[in-house]
Parts: structure tokens; sequence; C-alpha cells
């Protein structure tokens, strides 16, 4: 009997499609929600007699066939992550300056009226979720390809911005908003309370339209209190994230709604130039995976990244 040998992928971002992926393109000034999610305006090899079409159709109907035709082990999909809107660990990030927030606001539950740990949306990140939603409903009469998959970190602040931006669209029957809770989706890993998931319990009454994948727990296995995720280990996570989405998700279009880091090292696992996304954000990217024989390689253990704990608040910013 055959023996199932270990892979990986390695993965590339095809470039020419999307202003985000260009190297010239100001992240700063880029306005997804004007700018069409960023997708270039351009003649296709497989446009023919569909040249009337919309661009959106013409650019879903290439990808579709790089993806058939390419060889064994390689495949396409364009990923539309999204980054949550204004959590209310956001607000007091700003309230008390990020030095301060890193080394002691970050380590409590909340304060002074707000509670940010698994953090909520506040009114402004739920209008930037409502922004989004706006913008696929006005893409989806232009002929954007709506996902074939909603996958979404299990924190409450990812998932409130998935159902805003997704619940109520009108999607074709066979890819209704039926969003998967990813474990590995998940932003930089200990220490801030924000980034500390609820019990699975919590999560399925709560959101009960969200399944959470098999294996599941009930408590959050991967939140320490005394260890904040080094980079490197974070990189790690989310191209094992990809390589189980890669694997086992046939989908070409995929909606991922995550977080800036855990985004940040997606990007990097994709070999994609560094993009800042703000709250509510939104960048589609074509990736290519090639499968590669091997179990990918873990980094070395590396100290908890940040500074160490302070025992009192120091001064806010003036």
């Amino acid at each position: 009997m055959d023996v199932e040998r270990p892979f990986h992928f390695r993965y590339t971002t095809v470039k020419g499609y999307f202003l985000q992926s260009e190297d010239d393109t100001d992240d700063k000034e880029f306005d997804f929600l004007k700018q069409n999610f960023g997708l270039i305006e351009r003649s296709y090899e497989t446009d023919g007699d569909a040249a009337e079409e919309t661009q959106w159709k013409r650019f879903e109907k290439l990808v579709r066939h790089m993806d058939e035709k390419s060889e064994d082990g390689v495949q396409y999909k364009v990923l539309f992550l999204g980054r949550h809107g204004q959590g209310w660990h956001n607000v007091a990030e700003t309230k008390y300056g990020t030095e301060a927030w890193d080394c002691y606001w970050s380590l409590l539950e909340g304060a002074d009226g707000i509670t940010w740990s698994d953090a909520n949306l506040t009114a402004i990140g739920q209008g930037q979720a409502k922004d989004v939603h706006e913008l696929w409903k006005t893409q989806l009469s232009r002929g954007i390809p709506s996902p074939e998959t909603y996958y979404t970190s299990p924190l409450t602040r990812t998932i409130e911005t998935a159902d805003l931006s997704f619940k109520g669209l009108e999607l074709p029957e066979d890819r209704p908003y039926e969003p998967i809770g990813k474990e590995l989706l998940r932003e930089a890993l200990g220490v801030h309370t924000c980034d500390r998931r609820s019990t699975a319990s919590h999560i399925r009454k709560v959101f009960p339209h969200v399944e959470l994948e098999p294996g599941f727990s009930e408590p959050d296995p991967l939140w320490e209190a005394d260890y904040r995720e080094p980079r490197s280990a974070r990189k790690y996570r989310l191209e094992q994230l990809l390589d189980d989405v890669f694997e086992h998700d046939r989908g070409v279009f995929l909606s991922l709604t995550s977080h800036s880091g855990a985004i940040g090292s997606i990007l990097e696992a994709i070999e994609h130039r560094a993009f800042a996304l703000q709250t509510g954000g939104v960048i589609p990217v074509l990736a290519k995976a090639e499968k590669i024989a091997g179990e990918r390689e873990e980094p070395p253990h590396e100290p908890s990244e940040g500074p160490p704990p302070c025992d009192s608040p120091p001064a806010a910013p003036n």
C-alpha cells in the first residue's frame, strides 16, 4: 500500500493583476473602496470573444483557466484578505499609547469602562465592515466572483466583521455565506488579552452559524499569558494555515477575515510585498502554490516578542 509522503507548498504572488501587488503602489494612498479592490484594468490571454464582459468576469475566467491548466502539484487561488474593523483594543492602544499598551494595558481584561479581552467591534468598526458590504454589493453587480469558502479567525471582532461584510448579500445558491472558524488564522498569540479567544461553547452560542473546524478545542490552546509569539513563529503558523487550505479546499476564490499581523504573515509567506491594511481593509491577492516534498521547516524557538511587562502604567502620550 502506498504511503502518503509528507509535503508542503511553496507560495509566490502572481503580479500584474492587482495594484496592491505592484511595488510602485503606495499603501498609504491606496483605497480599496474606491479602486475596485485594486483590480488592474487590462486585457487577458483568455478574453477571446468575451472581451465585452466585465473586468471581473474576464479575470475569473483567466484565473480558473490558469488553475485548471496548471501542471501537477501547482494551484492558483485568489485570497480576499480582510482585516477586522476597529475593535475596542484599537481604541485602547490609541488612548494609552503603543508603548504603554504593549507593556501594561494589553495584559489587562480592560479598564476605564472599556473591555478589550477578545474585543468586540466599535461602532466605527461596524461601519467599516458595512462599507465592505456595500462594496461587495456593488462589485457583485459587476461580476466579481463571490468567495467559494469563507474562512475567519475565531475571535469575536473578526466574526463580527465577516458577518457585517457578507450577511445579506445576494450570493449564488452554491456559494452561501457559511463561515468556517480556523484556529491558525488568528493574530499574534499570547500576552495581549485581546488576542485570547473565547471558549468554543461561547462562540457556538453567540455565533451558531459559524462552523468551527474539526478538532477545535473548548479552551484556547494557543494563547500564553507570558509569551508573545515571535514573527518567525507567526509566519510558520500562517504557512501551516495556507498549507491546510491549499491541500483541502479546491475553491479558487476564497475569503479570509483576519488581523493585521496575520495578514502581514500571509503576505510574507506568499512573497508578496509588505502592504499595510487599515482596520476594515480588504485586499485580494493572486497566489501560486507549488507542492514540495518534505515537511515544512519549523523555525527555532525564540524569546517572547515585545517588551517585558511593566509594574505600573507608563505615562500616557501628550
